[in-house]
């Protein structure tokens, strides 16, 4: 037989015959179970321009009509091409050779209908196990779709189609909400600004306790944080005892509403990130008063910016060497010195064994930055007098953070740069909890190396 200019051999053989292969272990038989379609076996098989000609057939024999019940007689076979996974990255095309049925009763409407399978769809041009093998290497492996539509031999727009039909349905899936006790709040950019718009942020929730994307809502306000905690089952917000965030008052007026539950933590992340960029702003003031210009190659503080950025526990001899240089060179009033030393207090509150500990530790950084009196230190002291209870909340969660939403952040970033950015949202949005929200099922794997399986010869 002659499919798309490939020779297939195929010969119908009656079910005695085709029993007897079975039990013979005949060739077919063992092509089938390597093939594992539920529901079909494999006739002939054949290598055409690269890729894997299978041609298979249903395990059927008898198919009852679906208006009257009566058993048809057959009507004949039409020829449906099919891609399915790949084998060992070779494509694979199928050559389902489907079944026609005539039904026996006159009176019939129906008179004739084809068979049909829940593994291949009708007009499909993949299976589907292959249209979830797509959405899995989207989702799980991080690849893109031009990629494993390449790798299938489809077209973009197919494989595309196969994530959104498989992945959309993973994604509503309500179990992915459940047992969140400890929800992080963040934000991230979803488009930069350029000529034509502005900024677009994206407020970004996480699952603490599994590192887990469970939603991302466009926008970054307090609103968006209430609508979207609203929208869950009515259930969700009582077993949110913990909730991380930044210090950005629209998030947590909305965090004290709608959780009211949930203890509110500023954790560690963010608080030393506003000390660090209060060192950078004194620096920057610094190196213009005493040089009047931006920092360049050879400046005293530029030298060391990235030395003021590392806390006190990360340098070595020669980094407190270059320090201390740095500062007698280019820091005459002692201010980088004063705001760096903060921030060293500031995360020693962190650092603190207890809830107590941290409290007498806070209180020697208000005082630190008291004495300093440097714009820029008491602007972070002001700010960090205002979140005094979220601060604390560290210690009275057991050190409750963002960090798992910061790992989160830095996975989206790497999956925008695989994609090379997105302008559609909701593919964004569906690829983003793909690879970062779904807890994907896989096949444990075990040493081979010093196991001698029995093996049938």
């Amino acid at each position: 037989m002659r499919v798309g200019g490939l020779d297939i051999l195929w010969i119908a053989k009656s079910a005695d015959e085709e029993a007897s292969d079975v039990r013979n272990g005949s060739g077919d038989a063992d092509a089938s179970v390597l093939f594992n379609l539920s529901g079909f076996r494999v006739r002939a098989q054949a290598m055409h321009e690269g890729e894997w000609w299978l041609a298979i057939e249903t395990s059927s024999t008898r198919a009852a009509c679906r208006s009257c019940g009566v058993f048809g007689v057959g009507n004949g076979r039409r020829r449906v091409l099919v891609r399915d996974l790949p084998i060992a990255g070779t494509s694979v095309v199928l050559v389902w050779f489907k079944r026609t049925w005539r039904c026996r009763e006159l009176l019939c409407p129906r008179g004739s209908w084809s068979e049909t399978s829940d593994e291949i769809a009708p007009r499909a041009s993949l299976t589907q196990r292959a249209r979830k093998g797509i959405c899995r290497r989207v989702g799980r492996d991080l690849d893109t779709v031009a990629e494993v539509a390449r790798e299938f031999g489809v077209g973009w727009a197919a494989a595309h189609q196969a994530v959104i039909d498989h992945g959309d349905e993973l994604i509503a899936n309500d179990r992915r909400i459940e047992m969140v006790t400890a929800l992080g709040v963040d934000e991230h950019t979803f488009q930069h600004a350029n000529a034509r718009r502005r900024t677009q942020m994206v407020t970004t929730f996480v699952d603490i306790d599994r590192g887990r994307l469970l939603d991302m809502v466009p926008g970054r306000s307090g609103t968006v944080v209430r609508e979207w905690v609203q929208a869950q089952p009515f259930w969700w917000a009582d077993q949110i005892k913990v909730a991380t965030i930044d210090a950005f008052a629209g998030y947590a007026t909305a965090i004290r509403d709608t959780l009211p539950g949930a203890v509110l933590v500023v954790d560690h992340f963010h608080a030393i990130r506003l000390a660090s960029e209060a060192v950078n702003d004194v620096r920057r003031r610094v190196q213009q008063a005493t040089t009047g210009h931006r920092g360049r190659k050879g400046d005293p503080l530029y030298g060391i910016r990235r030395l003021l950025l590392m806390t006190w526990r990360n340098l070595n001899d020669k980094g407190w060497d270059r320090l201390r240089a740095g500062l007698a060179a280019g820091d005459p009033d002692g201010e980088i010195a004063a705001v760096w030393l903060a921030r060293e207090l500031l995360s020693e509150v962190y650092a603190a064994v207890d809830l107590a500990h941290a409290k007498r530790r806070l209180i020697v950084f208000f005082q630190h930055a008291a004495d300093a009196e440097i714009p820029e230190l008491t602007r972070l002291a002001r700010t960090i007098d205002r979140w005094r209870d979220e601060v604390l909340a560290y210690h009275r969660t057991g050190g409750a953070s963002n960090g798992p939403t910061e790992a989160v952040n830095l996975l989206i970033e790497k999956i925008r740069r695989i994609g090379h950015g997105y302008r559609n949202y909701d593919n964004y949005r569906r690829r983003l909890l793909l690879g970062c929200g779904i807890q994907w099922t896989t096949v444990p794997t075990y040493r081979i190396r010093g196991r001698n399986p029995a093996l049938a010869a």
